[in-house]
């Protein structure tokens, strides 16, 4: 039988708030292996926010510029890490957009453009799209692979999970059900 070419698109800041109030945190060396096991050939693509200023000096109003070095050299450092490990790291600074409605400002940095036009322009190269989010902005592109004749994949952890992504995916892989095979510090 045939193992089929699977490539993960992993879209961080979708994970965030879940993985925060589990209180857990991925093993991406363990995440790697997990999908290895399953699949021929993988490909792993990475989107997270690197933070600006801006951002850093909201969350932070009594840091200064060497604690902001000193976060922005953490989160490059960890995207060296994804690199040696040979995930495909995107990035780029966190956005900040005032709310009016609320009076403060919010912290946005979307990669789902990225994420999609990485899907489409690799799409002859994979037999499996895995879109690592719950957001229902993805539900377009989960239809156009399988237009495309792919199965379409959705990992998301079930409480931040698009009812329409789910319903229009191949399969679902729930987070929660292969922590135990992902999660830092675990043995598995």
């Amino acid at each position: 039988m045939k193992k089929l070419h699977a490539y993960i698109f992993i879209d961080a800041a979708n994970f965030h708030y879940f993985l925060q109030r589990a209180g857990w945190r991925i093993d991406w060396r363990k995440f790697r292996k997990y999908f290895d096991g399953i699949y021929e050939e993988t490909s792993f693509f990475y989107y997270e926010g690197v933070p600006s200023k801006s951002q850093f000096f909201d969350l932070h109003p009594d840091a200064n510029i060497p604690d902001f070095a000193k976060a922005k050299k953490k989160k490059l450092d960890f995207f060296k890490f994804l690199k040696s490990q040979s995930y495909k790291v995107r990035h780029k600074p966190v956005g900040r957009v005032y709310d009016s409605t609320e009076g403060t400002f919010k912290h946005k940095c979307n990669f789902d453009v990225e994420l999609t036009i990485d899907a489409i322009d690799n799409i002859d190269d994979y037999d499996v799209g895995i879109i690592c989010s719950g957001d229902g902005d993805f539900v377009k592109l989960i239809k156009y692979l399988k237009e495309k004749k792919k199965k379409a994949v959705v990992l998301a952890a079930g409480e931040r999970l698009s009812n329409k992504l789910e319903d229009s995916a191949n399969q679902v892989i729930y987070l929660e059900d292969i922590m135990n095979h992902i999660k830092l510090g675990q043995t598995k």
